[in-house]
């Protein structure tokens, strides 16, 4: 043995003075049996009951048995059951008092209506028929027409002379209507034929600037003439030159 283990073990003095050592404790599973007040009523029918793994209550404490758990709604406060209404009392008339004699009338109603209808003045009386034809003015013109008629008659007279006077300002033209009208109107319509014609007969790829030149020349002459139609169409009278 070395030196320095044999330093470390105590002397023999040393050992006399030291206390006796107590007996070590037991385990819990030497306690002994265990006292069912101190398990949970959960652990209660077990067949491994550990004390040291739960704190359980303490002991001696009542522990409550499941069979007296508190019942629903036992701590609510309970209503005094209602008392039942008092019959009521049926009040029968008295038989000793006799109903009242109705009054008996010797008048015949009936036949009084009936005469009462038949002379009174009827709500709906005939409305006598309106013959107009027997007016006093009865198929004459009325004022305001006449008035009218008049106006319009002073108007035309005066457009004529206006008309007239203007045609005497105006030398070396003179004024075409009605026959004269309708026939240059009808020689305007064949002279638009002729150049549609020749508008149809275009061909119909333009490569050259003279074609397209062309195509843009008639559109404008038929445009022009629809017009001149068109404005001829809706004229009484035309002045046009007399050359």
């Amino acid at each position: 043995m070395s030196e320095g283990a044999a330093d470390r073990r105590p002397s023999a003095a040393a050992a006399a003075l030291r206390p006796p050592r107590s007996p070590a404790a037991k385990p819990a599973w030497h306690a002994g049996p265990l006292d069912p007040r101190a398990v949970p009523c959960s652990n209660l029918g077990a067949k491994d009951i550990h004390a040291a793994r739960t704190m359980g209550p303490p002991s001696g404490a009542e522990l409550v048995s499941p069979s007296k758990r508190l019942a629903p709604h036992e701590k609510e406060p309970r209503l005094p059951s209602p008392a039942k209404p008092a019959p009521k009392e049926r009040r029968k008339a008295p038989l000793d008092q006799a109903a009242p004699a109705l009054e008996h009338h010797e008048r015949d109603f009936i036949f009084t209506n009936v005469q009462e209808a038949a002379a009174a003045a009827p709500k709906y009386q005939e409305q006598e028929e309106v013959r107009y034809v027997f007016k006093e003015h009865y198929g004459e013109l009325p004022p305001y027409l006449r008035q009218r008629k008049a106006e319009l008659e002073a108007a035309r007279a005066a457009a004529q002379r206006s008309q007239q006077a203007r045609e005497e300002e105006e030398p070396g033209t003179r004024v075409i209507s009605g026959d004269e009208l309708a026939e240059l109107i009808r020689h305007l319509k064949l002279k638009w034929q002729d150049i549609n014609q020749a508008y149809v007969r275009l061909p119909c790829v333009l490569d050259t600037p003279s074609k397209r030149r062309r195509k843009e020349d008639l559109e404008a002459q038929l445009a022009e003439i629809e017009q001149d139609v068109r404005m001829l169409s809706k004229a009484t009278s035309v002045r046009i030159s007399s050359e």
